[in-house]
């Protein structure tokens, strides 16, 4: 009981550092994040981090929730709610975002998240956002997390009896060897979806002038460009493609492909109205096929996260299951010597 729940606690443990590690390579904030300034202050202090229901985006009026704006997140409270949607405000501002800054109300679609609070507090990490927003670079997150994870089996797995650090070593059991390899096998899985993930730019522009160049199209009409999507993956894939106005239609939107397929794909479009030089985006977003294909299409209209969520847990719930009828016990696997200090102490 003891080792299901060590492991149960891993597997939590690691979803939410993968989603938040997710979150930062997508920008986007999943499960955690920090206040980029004293806006919200004293309830969330520049710095803080805190924590995110991604599920709950149906605030009411004294939520504090994550919402976009232009290029960037803004962590603000629900102070009234219109027809056009939210209006929110810093708890250290005079002014609403919308007299103040002139923002438009909130629409729900622009919501990450709703802020977790127990009661009317805030839970939140003092100040460690300040070391985290400057100089570290998605690798480092990645590699952070995986630390993390790791440090978190050692310690638990390592927590048995006793005897598992005696006569100068430090005795690591299958159990522990286990959950170690699994951990990172998760952590693997992770990385592979979101390096399959792309948003594909296709450039053109949209004048009036007489004559015509590759391109270049009038206002208002309607064109095609091609696209190739590659599974540069050894195993299949499963991809959703999606994009906005003025995309109208993309030959397939939904598709497998076996490990190094590729697919040819047509993208239609309507030039705006507006002259002007345009870069509409394509979202590709590919995952392995660990989920039943109507699961799949009920989770990805949430958020594309939301499946990578899923298949997480289900790979973490199959190694679970693996490691319970394999019959795996705290039977040593490995030693590993502990240095003695100048003084005949042992280093751990």
């Amino acid at each position: 009981m003891r080792t299901l729940l060590e492991y149960s606690l891993l597997t939590i443990m690691g979803v939410l550092i993968i989603g938040s590690l997710a979150g930062a390579i997508v920008e986007r904030p999943v499960f955690m994040s920090y206040a980029y300034s004293g806006s919200m202050t004293p309830t969330i202090s520049r710095g803080d981090v805190f924590f995110i229901n991604p599920l709950d985006r149906n605030p009411g009026v004294g939520d504090i929730v994550v919402f976009r704006t232009g290029n960037g997140w803004t962590v603000h409270r629900v102070v009234a709610i219109t027809s056009e949607g939210y209006i929110t405000k810093g708890d250290n501002n005079v002014a609403t975002d919308q007299q103040g800054r002139g923002l438009a109300p909130v629409e729900r679609n622009r919501i990450a998240g709703t802020v977790v609070r127990i009661g009317n507090r805030v839970p939140k990490i003092p100040r460690l956002g300040n070391y985290l927003g400057d100089g570290v670079s998605n690798g480092w997150k990645i590699a952070l997390g995986t630390a993390f994870v790791i440090a978190g089996i050692l310690s638990l797995g390592g927590g048995g009896k006793r005897g598992r650090r005696k006569n100068g070593y430090l005795v690591i059991g299958f159990g522990t060897l286990f959950a170690l390899v699994s951990a990172i096998l998760v952590i693997m899985v992770a990385i592979s979806i979101f390096a399959s993930w792309e948003v594909v730019p296709i450039n053109y522009s949209v004048t009036s002038a007489i004559g015509s160049r590759d391109n270049w199209y009038k206002p208002g009409e309607e064109f095609q460009r091609e696209l190739v999507v590659e599974n540069h993956n050894p195993y299949p894939m499963v991809y959703y493609l999606s994009a906005r106005s003025p995309v109208t239609e993309i030959s397939r939107e939904k598709f497998s492909l076996p490990g190094g397929g590729r697919e040819n794909l047509t993208v239609t479009i309507v030039a705006p109205r507006t002259t002007a030089v345009y870069s509409t985006k394509v979202r590709i977003n590919a995952y392995p096929p660990l989920l039943p294909g109507p699961v799949m299409d009920r989770l990805y209209p949430v958020h594309p996260m939301v499946p990578v969520l899923g298949i997480l847990v289900v790979f973490s719930a199959l190694l679970g299951l693996i490691y319970l009828l394999s019959g795996i016990g705290s039977e040593e696997a490995m030693r590993i010597r502990r240095r003695r200090n100048f003084l005949g102490v042992f280093r751990r």
